[in-house]
């Protein structure tokens, strides 16, 4: 057995260790953890995004090579109380990207392909072969949870106003009903979501626990 075969078992020992409770060696077996993770992490940073960006600054330098190593630059000078509001324009630089792309991303590629790939589906019954009754197809079926869920889904996320008119109570409980049914359709696919993950920390602790039946020869 070799020490690398060993030294991964004692650490996973270490940290099923947590199951007693909180311990010494499970914290030194998390701080290892995310220790060799960062520097991981900061070895790969370093190779395959800092230093190309710095190596093309030097050999051919131009604005779009310069400008981001001047506000990483200001960003690190924030612990200086003269370079402070300078190191803002940055750190606002930086906040503002990151909203428009998550604003954008969040818009274009989740919220219109939903409503995109739901106006795609057919509910028609002419849309169908004749030898099928479309009542009885799965996919129609399919289609039609989809086209509820995304339905009441989005109504749940409506702005409760109280508009005035003759059709306020109407709206009402249109906006109230579909609103309960996207409440169900996020209730059912949540916790689909955490079956499935459930069973993919089961899937790793089924292997681990194989892999150590196997190294000490227990099957």
């Amino acid at each position: 057995m070799s020490a690398e075969t060993i030294l991964a078992a004692v650490l996973t020992f270490m940290i099923w260790s947590y199951i007693l409770g909180d311990n010494p060696a499970f914290r030194i077996a998390e701080h290892i953890l995310v220790g060799t993770a960062a520097g991981y992490v900061a070895v790969l940073a370093w190779g395959h995004i800092i230093w190309p960006a710095l190596h093309a600054m030097w050999s051919q330098p131009s604005p779009a090579t310069v400008l981001p190593f001047l506000l990483c630059a200001l960003l690190a000078a924030r612990p200086w109380p003269l370079l402070r509001p300078w190191a803002a324009v940055s750190l606002a630089f930086l906040i503002g990207v990151g909203s428009a792309l998550a604003v954008g991303g969040a818009l274009f590629g989740t919220l219109w392909s939903q409503v995109l790939a739901t106006a795609s589906l057919s509910l028609n019954p002419a849309d169908w072969d004749e030898a099928q009754m479309f009542l009885t197809s799965n996919a129609f079926w399919q289609n039609l949870a989809i086209v509820i869920g995304t339905i009441g889904t989005f109504c749940y996320f409506t702005f409760r106003i109280r508009p005035g008119g003759p059709l306020r109570d109407l709206r009402a409980a249109f906006i109230r009903f579909w609103s309960g049914v996207g409440l169900w359709m996020m209730m059912i696919t949540l916790g689909a979501l955490f079956a499935s993950a459930a069973m993919s920390r089961f899937t790793l602790l089924i292997d681990r626990v194989q892999w150590l039946l196997g190294i000490f020869e227990l099957r």
